[in-house]
């Protein structure tokens, strides 16, 4: 019985370590260098949406988060975007977006599929980039 319940402790304190040391890295959510576009388009190669996403949803006051944005067509399938067309990157928060201004920083806020976001203050905020797509015109008749 003794050799159960040292076994048990053991298996309890190794979990422990591991859980501390998974949960305690410290290091900034910052994406390496990935591909962020796909090496080749899909037949549909029109972009019908956008999506921005970050390593992580939960940051610090005063860290950094790069955030990145992908293109994909009507079908859900990834295609290739061009920076020059992400004419902005903007963010808003939940309550008072004004109370925020002066403590985030959002660089750089065009030209790029990614941006790198910090706040001074804490709270919840959503961040969006705006892709130029090719717009048909509307005839009237």
């Amino acid at each position: 019985m003794k050799y159960y319940n040292k076994l048990i402790l053991l298996f309890i304190m190794i979990f422990i370590l591991i859980t501390m040391s998974i949960g305690c890295t410290g290091s900034n959510p910052i994406i390496p260098e990935v591909n962020l576009n796909p090496s080749t388009n899909p037949d549909n190669s029109t972009v019908n949406y956008v999506k921005v996403s970050a390593a992580s949803s939960i940051i610090k006051v005063n860290q950094s988060l790069q955030l990145t944005v992908k293109g994909y067509n009507s079908e859900d399938e990834w295609v290739i975007l061009d920076k020059s067309k992400i004419k902005l990157w903007d963010w808003s928060a939940l309550g008072c977006p004004a109370c925020f201004e002066g403590f985030i920083d959002l660089s750089p806020k065009s030209g790029s599929l990614t941006t790198t976001f910090s706040s001074g203050k804490v709270g919840t905020f959503y961040i969006v980039a705006y892709y130029q797509m090719n717009i048909l015109p509307i005839i009237l008749k």
